[in-house]
């Protein structure tokens, strides 16, 4: 496990999310009642404090959002970009490793609007049936998420339809992560001291921080696929990664837009890099030990709790950010998708 974080950011800068955008996070809820969106239940983990934090100074809170519906955290910020789109009568194509896509078909069915969504070859069959349900499914012919992307943003350009980004658009941005942190932020009656939420694209993790400015929030990433702490150290983001590692984490899978990383570079604390097997480990412990079925990309940020968080991310309140259920069926045995 490792710890990378970026230069500390201009004093001055202007704010990511505007207020009209952080105000529609807020009341994201009132605005698509007929969505059944669940408020995320914040637990208190006891039995973590001293896994994450031998020294007694953390108290740590599991943010379940894999209890959301469609499986994932996603659906926020696909209603919120979705019902925009929607006005403007637009069609929409989007790329997914899974979550997002089920996301965005989810809100093209209530909304109305008429989606394609193209997916990795490698993307998990339980995935890409939550997204049949709204949309149409078109699977690339690489097994990463970059070339799922680059397809659809050319059937966008093709047809003249909106290519939604799971992660480069401030709507989704808002809707995911900065609707979660207010939520947190009103079941703890204040900002906690720590954040982790996994870090793919980073469009959740800088949601977080733009409703959350008073906490620290740290990433999580696989060292399949640990392009923004590979951007950070180089300086710049890189845009196309293909993994040389297998990971049961797709959904962090792919590079970072610079916009993106230039958002999650001023608002974020740092990322951790974790191990495929830590990442395993989580996810068999959440099933015996919590009784929640994780997928990867979700088990990512509880890894480096049951490992022992680096000091930098420990004391006070810290809220860990269980994002998705949606993966194929996880034997008893293993942990591990089948």
């Amino acid at each position: 496990m490792r710890l990378v974080r970026p230069p500390r950011p201009e004093s001055d800068s202007p704010p990511i999310l505007d207020a009209a955008r952080l105000e529609a996070a807020r009341t994201l809820h009132t605005r698509f009642a007929s969505a059944h969106l669940r408020e995320t239940p914040l637990v208190r983990a006891l039995e973590l404090d001293a896994r994450a934090d031998s020294s007694g100074a953390t108290r740590v809170w599991l943010a379940l959002e894999c209890m959301q519906i469609t499986g994932s955290f996603k659906v926020r910020g696909a209603l919120l970009a979705m019902a925009n789109l929607a006005a403007k009568k637009t069609e929409v194509v989007a790329a997914s490793a899974g979550n997002h896509g089920a996301a965005v078909a989810f809100a093209a069915k209530l909304l109305g609007v008429p989606t394609k969504v193209v997916v990795p070859a490698s993307a998990p069959k339980v995935k890409c049936a939550r997204i049949a349900q709204g949309a149409e499914v078109v699977a690339s012919e690489g097994a990463g998420y970059d070339d799922a992307e680059d397809l659809a943003k050319r059937i966008a350009e093709e047809s003249g339809a909106a290519f939604l980004s799971p992660y480069d658009d401030l709507d989704v941005i808002a809707g995911n992560g900065a609707s979660l942190g207010f939520e947190i932020a009103k079941t703890l009656k204040k900002e906690p001291d720590h954040v982790i939420a996994p870090f793919g694209g980073g469009g959740l993790a800088v949601g977080l921080a733009c409703a959350l400015p008073k906490s620290n929030v740290w990433g999580v990433q696989s060292e399949a696929s640990p392009v923004m702490a590979m951007s950070i150290e180089k300086g710049e983001a890189i845009e196309r990664f293909v993994p040389t590692l297998p990971t049961i984490a797709e959904g962090l899978e792919g590079g970072i837009s610079k916009r993106a990383f230039e958002r999650a570079k001023r608002s974020t604390a740092g990322v951790v890099v974790v191990d495929e097997n830590a990442i395993e480990s989580a996810m068999q412990f959440a099933v015996h030990d919590l009784g929640l079925v994780l997928e990867g990309s979700a088990a990512a940020a509880l890894a480096p709790v049951l490992a022992g968080l680096p000091k930098e991310m420990c004391g006070g309140d810290v809220a860990v950010i269980l994002t998705g259920r949606n993966t194929d069926r996880i034997t008893a045995s293993a942990g591990r998708p089948s």
